[in-house]
């Protein structure tokens, strides 16, 4: 039997024979490929003519398998389980080994965290590997897979996807506000001690947040506070009754939740910045990124 070249027709005519084979019958064939029957015959007459040699006695109401016939399908069922299965293990592949993920500190600790078990357990051939920093990522040389910014979704040469807004008003103890009377006197700030997350966002000054909140607000601020480089970081030092600390609604609602943190007046902001998913754009469609962007997005979906 001489081999055809593997053509696009040729390969559709060796699935068709396969099928018919399977049945042993044109007319049931054609109902599994969804075909007329005229269609199915051809295929096959095509296939046939193709390789040089008859596979199939035709009948009037049944087909028989010839010799060669039987010969083909025992190599085409072979081969196309081995390619169906190749074809699985890709796709498992592509949803397995180590994913390099880098967020913000806060982010990670206070959002990410309490929730990533549902990741793991959804995709256990995946190896999370999670690090944090308040920088940007340099992707070009360093082998993450994607990256949760906070920022404004502009980054030169690559792939962002917006996953949610955020909102921050400043949050105390209730000891705390008794003490400087700040329930609804905002301007009773003047008094307090801020405390500040130096690195709110990439490149940010240490007290842009408070002064962005501030300045929508009309309010004006004290000179004295402390500065920390995470935003968790000045959110314990409120709860600890040292001062006023700026909090993103994403990360104080344990907080509120359990009287830890109080909010004294309810004067919210909406941040100048959102969260983005970022990666190489050649990466955007990769299954594990898709799978970590599209389990963010049920995650928001499910707080909100």
């Amino acid at each position: 039997m001489q081999l055809p070249k593997l053509t696009g027709s040729v390969l559709s005519g060796l699935h068709c024979f396969l099928i018919a084979a399977d049945q042993m019958s044109f007319t049931r064939a054609a109902e599994v490929l969804c075909l007329t029957q005229s269609a199915v015959s051809h295929k096959i007459k095509n296939l046939e003519d193709s390789l040089g040699v008859k596979l199939f006695i035709r009948q009037p109401r049944k087909v028989i398998l010839t010799d060669e016939g039987k010969r083909l399908k025992a190599v085409v069922a072979q081969n196309f389980g081995d390619i169906a299965h190749e074809i699985r293990d890709l796709k498992t592949l592509e949803l397995s080994g180590d994913f390099n993920v880098s967020a913000p500190p806060t982010f990670a600790q206070t959002w990410l965290m309490p929730r990533i078990k549902s990741f793991i357990d959804k995709y256990p051939a995946l190896r999370f590997h999670l690090r944090t920093r308040n920088d940007l990522i340099d992707f070009q040389t360093e082998t993450f897979d994607c990256a949760i910014y906070f920022g404004h979704g502009k980054y030169a040469g690559l792939h962002s996807e917006k996953l949610m807004d955020e909102s921050m008003l400043p949050v105390c103890t209730h000891e705390y506000a008794l003490r400087y009377n700040l329930y609804d006197r905002p301007d009773n700030l003047v008094m307090c001690m801020l405390l500040h997350d130096a690195a709110p966002w990439a490149r940010a000054g240490r007290n842009d947040e408070w002064q962005y909140w501030a300045q929508r607000q009309g309010i004006t601020l004290p000179e004295v506070g402390c500065t920390f480089d995470r935003s968790d970081l000045a959110l314990q030092a409120a709860e600890r009754g040292i001062g006023v600390a700026m909090g993103r609604m994403s990360f104080i609602a344990e907080q509120l939740a359990n009287e830890r943190l109080v909010i004294p007046f309810d004067m919210p902001v909406k941040s100048p910045l959102s969260y983005y998913v970022v990666c190489r754009q050649d990466m955007k469609s990769s299954p594990r990124v898709k799978a970590f962007q599209d389990w963010l997005a049920d995650e928001i979906a499910n707080v909100e």
